[in-house]
């Protein structure tokens, strides 16, 4: 009998591209992984970016508190 695997969904995009990043249980496509290295801190695109790491942590249960 043959298994099929879950579908994997991008947590920057929401597409199912294969071949991209398992990262603590969460899915990055090849599309984002790019888009997300080569965003520039001047862009536009930089905070949709903060945005989509931000909610990655959350969803992962890490704590982004600042303190020591």
């Amino acid at each position: 009998m043959m298994q099929t695997r879950a579908t994997l969904v991008c947590f920057g995009c929401g597409s199912s591209i294969p071949d991209g990043l398992n990262i603590y249980g969460q899915y990055l496509c090849p599309d984002c992984e790019g888009k997300l290295i080569h965003t520039n801190i001047n862009e536009l695109d930089y905070q949709h970016w903060i945005s989509v790491c931000r909610k990655f942590w959350e969803t992962i249960k890490i704590d982004l508190s600042d303190e020591d």
